[in-house]
């Protein structure tokens, strides 16, 4: 599938979630639009932890949104059980929800502050009644234990709890449906660095636990690293570069993965500090560039990259880059 955006799907029979050609816009007034997402496609194997990292403005946050479909999708795939969410309504996309769950981005916005966080964990469970076996107090203790949060505080409501606890809340109630599929949406970035580590150990025990397939949003390239099996990199709506985590950290082959690389406080070993100073700001969602998107930026660009967009080829063993010069690499550095 080489020169394809379907290269970097594999033929794998563990393959449980799988997007293609994914297409989100949004329309603004009464003619433009906005292109969150333009065409990206991936699978994620059972029991894989795949991370999504980009910049602020990229689409990462929708792609996570599209899957559960709190977005809409204006075109593509979103294969999961041999089923396609994209085009599910009704009843039959809410038969699927329990089966992927989402941990938001903000902690302590994402609970109802009016309810107690033993109502909040529970209430999935309640809903879905029989169907998702009965639910019990045994069991929401269970959860809280799991996740480090005392039963005892059962009773308070999220206001009472710091961003930290709040997140272990988000978590509890998200394992309650015993999802396949658990999607983290920058689950930490809210939160201090020192508890940031104690999340992803969390998620990390959580995944294991469970039996858990996990993907997992974040704008910083180290902690993805550090807790993904692949990652995808992501550029203004598009896949610039996917890999297996520790291949795309030692041989970055695109000019934006360096950029990012290069930007983390402790750099990886095959690029230059200077790579992460790129200049310009990020190009509008609404008129993104034609060829290639990072060319506004991007200090290799020339002619083709102005007028033809790249598409994703192999770049190694299960490593596919989207880029006209891929920077190359030795597998010596």
């Amino acid at each position: 599938m080489a020169g394809s955006g379907l290269a970097p799907l594999r033929d794998r029979p563990d393959v449980l979630l799988r997007v293609e050609e994914l297409v989100v816009e949004f329309p603004v007034g009464r003619k433009d639009v906005v292109h969150a997402v333009s065409g990206i496609s991936f699978d994620v194997a059972e029991g894989e932890t795949l991370g999504i990292v980009g910049e602020s403005g990229c689409g990462k946050s929708t792609v996570a949104r599209a899957i559960v479909r709190l977005n809409d999708v204006r075109g593509g795939k979103v294969m999961f059980e041999g089923k396609n969410l994209a085009v599910l309504e009704g009843e039959e996309l809410r038969k699927s929800r329990p089966d992927l769950q989402m941990i938001f981005q903000d902690p302590i916005s994402s609970l109802n502050p009016r309810r107690k966080v033993r109502d909040v964990i529970s209430e999935g469970l309640k809903v879905w009644g029989s169907q998702m076996g009965a639910w019990s107090e045994g069991r929401i203790d269970e959860l809280m234990h799991a996740v480090g949060v005392d039963p005892k505080f059962g009773d308070r409501r999220p206001h009472q709890f710091s961003g930290g606890q709040c997140q272990r809340i988000g978590i509890a109630r998200a394992l309650a449906m015993d999802p396949k599929v658990l999607i983290c949406d920058e689950p930490v970035s809210a939160l201090d660095v020192s508890v940031q580590a104690q999340v992803l150990n969390l998620l990390e025990d959580m995944k294991v636990r469970y039996g858990l397939t996990l993907l997992f949003i974040s704008h910083d390239l180290a902690v993805v690293k550090n807790v993904s099996d692949r990652i995808i990199v992501m550029y203004l709506g598009k896949a610039c570069e996917i890999g297996a985590a520790d291949e795309l950290y030692e041989h970055p082959r695109h000019p934006y993965t360096r950029a990012l690389l290069a930007s983390i406080p402790e750099p990886a070993p095959t690029v230059e500090v200077s790579e992460g100073d790129i200049e310009g700001e990020l190009p509008s969602p609404i008129n993104p560039p034609k060829g290639c998107r990072f060319n506004t930026r991007c200090p290799h660009a020339d002619e083709i990259c102005y007028e033809v967009e790249p598409q994703m080829e192999a770049a190694g063993d299960d490593h596919f880059v989207a880029c006209h010069h891929p920077v190359a690499v030795s597998i010596d550095d």
